[in-house]
C-alpha cells in the first residue's frame, strides 16, 4: 500500500490543498509556518485512527473532511473487496471526516460511501519520527516506550533464549552486598519505620536492562556524547520501536512489512555530511537494500521483506537528492498555503537541461522567498553587500542568490522558479540582450552599460569616486597602483567595448594615470575583466556606498524585495 495522494478540507491552514506522493521519496520543502508540520500531523491521525482536536478544525461549524488515494497491491485488494478507483482498481480514495471535536473519524469509500475498516488502512504501518524528542530519555535499555522499547525488547529476547534458571549475577556477592547496606540503611529511622530494605532485582529482565548501557570506544555513555551522534542512532531505533507491535498483527503466510516512514526535521543536530549520511541510511532501509537491517527484522521478527514510503518534512537542503521531482513545496498565496508538485510540472527541454544541471546550486533557493539570478561571479560576490548597504538582508528576507554561469541560463531559470511559485528576479548584462534580443520583463533587468565590469567603473567615474575604484584595486591587488596591464589585454577591452578614438601601444601601470586620461576607465575595465571572481565582487560590495551601487542593481534588489511583500 502506498499514499498516492491526500486533498484537506477545513484542516487548519491546509484547507483545500491537493498533493500527490511519489512511491519511494517526498520532500516537503517551505518557510516556517508555512503548514508542513500540519500536513504530517494529518497522516499521522489518519493512519492512527486518532481524532483531530478543536484547533485542528479551520471552521468549527464545518466538518474535516480528508480524502486519500491508496495505491494497492494484488493482495490488497482483496482486503477492500471491489470497492477500488471505478476507473483504474490498482488504487483506492477514502474519504475520511469528522463531524466535531467530539466526534470519531470516520472512513468511507470515497465513490459509494460505503464504510471502510479503519483497520485495514492502518496495515500501512506509518512511523512516526519528530525532532522534539529528546534521545537522552529513549537512549536506554530500560525504558519501555520510545525507542528505548526497542533496546529493552532484545534484553526481553535473550532472556527468553536462555534456558531456565540460568543465573546472571553471583548470588554469595549480591547477598553481601545487599547485607552490608541494609547493615548502614538500617540506622535510619525512616528506613526502619516502614521496614525498606535493599535488595537485588528479582526479574532477570529487569535487572539486566539496568546494567546495559551505551558506550563509546572511549568508554564515554551516550547520554555524554553530542546530541548528532544521539539523534543519528535514535532515528533509526524509532523505526524498529514501532514494528515490535505491529510485527505480531502479520500472519505466518505473509511477513511483508509495508511502511510510511515520517520524518519531521530528522536533519536537526547533525552536521551537513551527517545529514547526507543518514538520508543514505534511511534510503537504503526504505528500499529494502539494507542487509544488516533486514537480518534484524529476520531474527526478531521473523519479517522476509521490509520496504518504507518516505515523507521528510526538511529546512535542509544537504538532506535533498538530486531528483527535483520529490519535491513537494508549500508557499503562501494571498495569505493561504498553497502547494507545487514537482513531479507534475511541465518543464521545456531548455529548463529540464538547466534545472538538472544546475540543481546542485539550486537546493538553498527551493527554500527562499524569493531568488535573485545573475550572470557571473563579481556579480555574486557582491549582491549580497549591495543588499546590505541598501538595508536588505538577504537572509533576513529569505533572498536566494543564484549564479547562472552565464546569460543563457537566467531566463530558463526564471521560468523554471515561475513554475515553483518562487518569486525572482534576473539580472542580464546590456550585451546579451543586443546580441540575443531578448523580450523586456517586468522581473528582468539589464545593465546600462555592456556588462558588470564597465557598469562599476563607469559609474564610480562619473561620480567623481575614483577614490573608491583605488580602494578596490589596492585591496586586491598586492601591487595596487604599481600594477601594469599588457598592452593586448588593453586593446582586446578596447575593442569589446567599442570605445572609440584611443588605442594602447604599450603597457600602462595605474600610477601612470588619472581620471582625465582616456586611458583611465579602459585599465580598470581591463584588470577588472581579468579578476573576474567572487571574491573580488565581495570587495567590489564592501567598498560601495549607497549612492554609488548602479541603478540597475538597486533596482533588481528592490524589485525582489518588493515582489516577495
Amino acid at each position: 500500500m502506498k499514499l498516492r495522494g491526500i486533498k484537506l478540507l477545513n484542516y487548519r491552514n491546509l484547507n483545500g490543498i491537493k498533493i500527490t506522493f511519489s512511491d519511494d521519496l517526498n520532500y516537503i520543502v517551505g518557510e516556517n509556518n508555512i503548514g508542513k508540520t500540519n500536513l504530517l500531523y494529518a497522516i499521522n491521525r489518519i493512519f492512527t485512527g486518532k481524532s483531530f482536536e478543536a484547533n485542528d478544525f479551520q471552521d468549527s461549524t464545518k466538518t474535516i473532511e480528508i480524502v486519500i488515494r491508496l495505491k494497492l497491491n494484488d493482495v490488497e485488494k482483496g482486503i477492500f473487496d471491489d470497492l477500488t478507483d471505478p476507473e483504474n482498481t490498482d488504487y483506492i480514495n477514502i474519504r475520511i471526516t469528522q463531524e466535531s471535536p467530539d466526534e470519531y473519524l470516520r472512513y468511507s469509500h470515497y465513490e459509494t460511501g460505503e464504510s471502510v475498516l479503519p483497520a485495514d488502512i492502518r496495515r500501512l504501518l506509518l512511523i512516526n519520527y519528530d525532532s522534539l524528542r529528546n534521545p537522552k530519555n529513549e537512549l536506554d535499555f530500560s525504558k519501555t516506550k520510545g525507542a528505548g522499547t526497542f533496546l529493552n525488547y532484545i534484553v526481553k529476547k535473550f532472556v527468553e533464549n536462555q534456558e531456565e534458571g540460568t543465573t546472571y549475577l553471583n548470588k554469595g556477592v549480591i547477598k553481601r552486598l545487599e547485607k552490608y547496606v541494609d547493615s548502614i540503611l538500617k540506622n535510619i529511622e525512616a528506613f526502619n519505620r516502614f521496614n525498606i530494605q535493599p535488595l537485588a532485582e528479582q526479574n532477570n529482565q529487569e535487572m539486566l536492562t539496568r546494567i546495559m548501557v551505551l558506550k563509546d570506544a572511549n568508554n564515554v555513555s551516550v547520554s555524554e556524547i553530542g546530541y548528532g551522534v544521539q539523534y543519528n542512532m535514535l532515528i533509526v531505533l524509532s523505526i524498529l520501536e514501532k514494528i515490535i507491535s505491529y510485527a505480531k498483527k502479520l500472519k505466518d503466510n505473509d511477513k511483508r512489512l509495508q511502511t510510511l516512514l515520517i520524518f519531521d526535521e530528522p536533519e536537526i543536530h547533525l552536521h551537513p555530511y551527517l545529514q547526507r549520511t543518514l538520508m543514505k541510511d534511511i534510503l537504503k532501509i526504505a528500499s529494502g537494500q539494507d542487509e544488516e537491517f533486514n537480518s534484524i527484522l529476520n531474527q526478531l521478527f521473523g519479517i522476509d521483506e521490509f520496504s518504507g514510503q518516505i515523507l521528510i518534512a526538511t529546512h535542509s537542503p544537504n538532506i535533498i537528492s538530486d531528483d527535483y521531482k520529490k519535491l513537494i513545496r508549500m508557499y503562501s498565496e494571498q495569505g493561504n498555503t498553497n502547494v507545487v508538485n514537482a513531479k507534475k510540472l511541465t518543464l521545456d527541454s531548455r529548463e529540464r537541461k538547466h534545472l538538472l544541471m544546475q540543481f546542485e546550486y539550486l537546493k538553498e533557493a527551493i527554500f527562499a522567498r524569493g531568488v535573485i539570478i545573475v550572470e557571473g561571479e563579481s556579480e555574486y560576490g557582491s549582491f549580497k553587500s549591495f543588499g546590505d548597504t541598501l538595508g536588505i538582508d538577504f537572509d533576513r528576507e529569505g533572498i536566494a542568490l543564484i549564479k547562472a554561469s552565464g546569460a543563457e541560463s537566467i531566463i530558463p531559470l526564471m521560468k523554471l522558479f515561475d513554475k515553483l511559485k518562487i518569486a525572482n528576479v534576473g539580472v542580464m548584462d546590456k550585451d546579451k540582450k543586443l546580441e540575443k534580443s531578448i523580450p523586456d520583463r517586468d522581473n528582468l533587468i539589464f545593465t546600462s552599460q555592456l556588462c558588470f565590469d564597465s557598469e562599476i567603473v563607469y559609474r564610480l567615474i562619473k561620480k567623481n569616486r575614483t577614490d573608491m575604484l583605488e580602494n578596490i584595486l589596492t585591496e586586491y591587488d598586492s601591487k595596487g597602483l604599481e600594477r601594469s596591464m599588457q598592452e593586448k589585454a588593453l586593446n582586446r577591452a578596447i575593442e569589446k567595448f567599442k570605445i572609440k578614438k584611443i588605442s594602447a601601444d604599450r603597457a600602462y601601470k595605474f600610477s601612470e594615470l588619472t581620471s582625465d586620461d582616456k586611458m583611465y576607465p579602459v585599465i580598470y575595465i581591463t584588470w577588472f575583466s581579468v579578476n573576474k571572481g567572487i571574491l573580488l565582487g565581495k570587495t567590489i560590495g564592501e567598498n560601495m556606498d549607497k549612492i554609488m551601487i548602479p541603478p540597475c542593481y538597486v533596482r533588481a534588489i528592490r524589485k525582489i524585495k518588493e515582489r516577495i511583500g
